[in-house]
């Protein structure tokens, strides 16, 4: 297929809009060759989209079935599909962050785009089910074969679906749906609205050449003819504006959309296009293209498309969640990353930093660049960066998703997908409303907003050269970094995608792995699970240090992310409530009062809050009393109490007061003044509770 493409590149020119400032027909930004599944290139694209979410390239396998391949001449591992390897799968390297996020989703209100999509998620077990039956036969758009392709698995209609809901719900607003004829394609495009999906020819998947060469009567048989027509039918139909103030979404095939644009993507991802009527049509610029013994005719409604961003199958649902924080930054201003970003544009500027913050020039320099240092860096994974420019990003999601198929023994109908979370301060997909994502965002930003705090303590931490040493290279104990590890791996690592992300396993149903990465006797070329070994988190290693420099407690920063902290000293048995549900095991559990609960978005409790009990506002984790759901209960801190953590309620609930030694609420009404020296005096007996600076000097 590829070696085919080579054929194309001269033959299919460039449009005037900026999608492609190279050769237009590549398969991916580094020409036709294929790669090792490792991806850490990090060569600029010739087709470089406005905001870069993604990256993606040809990953490739040997033919023999070793990992042997040629290096060129700066020394990267290629090789010349389908000459001496063949092409798997399309890797993606995923840098979103809110800033970015917003952004994108502000344009698409406006409408005028075309959202080119490759369908999602298949099983690759039915690959060659295909390709030697209908792609054989020139019958696959026959109704009673349809069955026999390869189809969506049941997560990939999911992840489509998630994709659509949260489109909806931003009200992104969706034109009309078109697709593919197969069915992969079909059905992807029908979660996006109620009326029916146009299937049409022009995203007819090009493999089936053969098919597309009979459709429009072009009698010189040749695979390069069938491809040439569709890379011109999807560059003429994906250049037409969709209806004003609309978007419209096209459900097409990968090797189309490489051939047409320029742009590798895997299954899911989207390509988001703006046609560009200030240049010259299609039609004016190009005119017409020999395709064998026919000419292809571009129309004169048809532009140039501008390349906005290229969308993962998790973008939406991060796109919503930065949405929502947003949204909750302007109502609210009881953030502190929100107070800072005094624009709201997910980023903290130096000027915005240095103006927060009552500090000398010089520290306030050392600390903002010192946390640049602490966030993971875009060009880990080859998104370019202006240093000139860089600013505190609120809200990362790193992700890689790699992979290779298995060709030597199954002809690539074994598919080993790598994927894996490096870093996600945006918060866990899946949320099902605006106040738990936004908890879940502070929840991940916890570390991020304490270390802001931390360091205006100029004394502590005068120069970025203290800052590293006390807050990157502490010491810790084994019990408190291992507690600090599992909370951080759920709440914005590896383990952080939540319900609606799906890591996907090896499609050999872990065969390889229980004989020595080998099946059917012979040895795999690659591992068939990977992990990666590249990424060593600085913000992990801040959180540490904040427990081990005595700025945080460890139960405070493991209940603040939603975590089960260590176990508390014993105390009198807490009184079961009556509506807790008996014990039985025929019975099904539930959370009680203060408990977490996973319905609230704990990592930790039962499925669902008992009778009578929801989710609280702030702390949304837990089930308590309606009455009790926007204050503080119990051992609980309150912000009147003096916590400095600004998801906390504001106030201690009824029949609570404020223990200001430890910031939170209890039951006893004995607050004494605490002085820095740890000594006390009168015990305070008002009804509402002082002020923090009520007990400080």
């Amino acid at each position: 297929m590829i070696l085919t493409l080579i054929l194309i590149l001269i033959i299919l020119p460039s449009a005037y809009g900026s999608i492609c400032t190279g050769i237009a027909a590549s398969p991916n930004w580094y020409g036709s060759v294929g790669y090792p599944p490792y991806f850490n290139r990090s060569t600029i694209e010739n087709c470089p989209q406005k905001y870069s979410l993604s990256r993606c390239e040809q990953s490739a396998v040997m033919k023999d079935g070793r990992s042997n391949f040629a290096t060129d001449d700066s020394g990267a591992a290629v090789c010349t599909p389908p000459v001496d390897c063949s092409p798997t799968k399309q890797n993606c390297n995923d840098t979103l962050v809110c800033s970015d996020l917003i952004q994108l989703k502000d344009e698409l209100m406006e409408g005028g785009h075309n959202i080119v999509c490759r369908h999602e998620k298949t099983f690759w077990s039915q690959y060659t089910g295909e390709a030697k039956n209908c792609h054989v036969n020139n019958n696959c758009l026959d109704s009673e074969v349809k069955v026999t392709q390869r189809q969506l698995q049941p997560l990939g209609w999911e992840s489509a679906k998630s994709f659509a809901t949260s489109f909806s719900e931003m009200d992104i607003p969706i034109g009309k749906t078109y697709s593919s004829p197969l069915s992969r394609c079909a059905e992807h495009a029908q979660v996006f609205s109620d009326e029916p999906n146009e299937e049409v020819l022009e995203l007819l998947y090009m493999s089936i050449w053969e098919e597309v060469l009979e459709l429009y009567n072009i009698t010189e048989i040749e695979k390069v003819n069938g491809l040439k027509w569709q890379a011109y039918n999807l560059r003429n139909f994906a250049g037409k504006k969709p209806s004003p103030g609309k978007n419209n979404i096209m459900i097409t095939h990968g090797f189309n959309i490489k051939l047409a644009f320029g742009t590798a993507v895997d299954e899911g991802y989207c390509m988001v296009l703006k046609p560009e009527d200030s240049e010259p049509s299609l039609a004016d610029s190009i005119g017409n293209l020999t395709v064998g013994n026919r000419l292809f005719y571009f129309d004169n409604n048809s532009f140039p498309v501008d390349a906005i961003a290229r969308m993962s199958p998790e973008s939406a649902l991060l796109m919503q969640t930065c949405d929502d924080v947003r949204s909750d930054a302007i109502e609210n201003d009881d953030d502190l990353l929100a107070r800072i970003d005094t624009d709201h544009d997910m980023k903290i500027t130096k000027e915005e930093f240095i103006s927060a913050h009552d500090m000398t020039l010089n520290q306030a320099y050392d600390a903002y660049d010192f946390i640049l240092s602490v966030a993971i860096q875009p060009e880990l994974l080859g998104k370019p960066v202006d240093d000139e420019s860089r600013s505190i990003e609120l809200g990362q999601f790193f992700h890689i998703n790699w992979g290779w198929r298995e060709y030597l023994k199954t002809g690539g109908d074994i598919s080993y997908p790598w994927r894996s979370i490096l870093e996600n301060t945006i918060g866990p997909l899946g949320k099902n409303s605006p106040a738990s994502r936004v908890a879940a965002f502070k929840q991940a930003n916890y570390i991020l907003s304490n270390l802001i705090i931390a360091l205006r303590d100029y004394v502590k931490y005068p120069s970025k050269a203290i800052m590293e040493e006390r807050l990157i290279n502490c010491d810790i104990s084994d019990t408190d970094s291992q507690y600090i590890t599992n909370c951080s791996a759920q709440v914005f690592q590896s383990e952080s995608g939540g319900s609606a992300y799906i890591p996907i396993g090896p499609a050999d149903g872990g065969a390889a792995a229980l004989r020595g990465e080998s099946i059917f006797g012979t040895p795999l070329a690659y591992p068939s699970q990977w992990k990666p070994d590249f990424y060593d988190s600085r913000l992990l290693k801040v959180a540490k240090c904040l427990v081990s420099d005595s700025f945080i407690h460890l139960s405070d920063m493991l209940e603040s992310m939603g975590c089960i902290g260590p176990p508390a000293t014993a105390t009198a048995p807490t009184p079961v409530p009556s509506y807790l549900p008996s014990t039985s095991p025929t019975e099904i559990a539930c959370s009680g009062e203060n408990q977490g609960s996973k319905s609230c978005g704990g990592h930790f409790g039962e499925d669902e809050c008992c009778p009578g009990l929801v989710c609280h506002y702030y702390q949304s984790w837990r089930c308590v009393t309606q009455e009790n759901k926007f204050c503080a209960t119990e051992g609980a801190m309150a912000r009147k109490c003096g916590a400095r953590w600004k998801a906390a309620p504001r106030k201690c609930c009824d029949d609570f007061v404020c223990d200001f030694k430890v910031k939170r609420c209890k039951l006893r009404d004995d607050r004494r003044r605490w002085h820095e020296d740890g000594s006390q005096d009168d015990i305070y007996t008002t009804t509402d509770s002082p002020t923090f600076l009520d007990f400080t000097k």
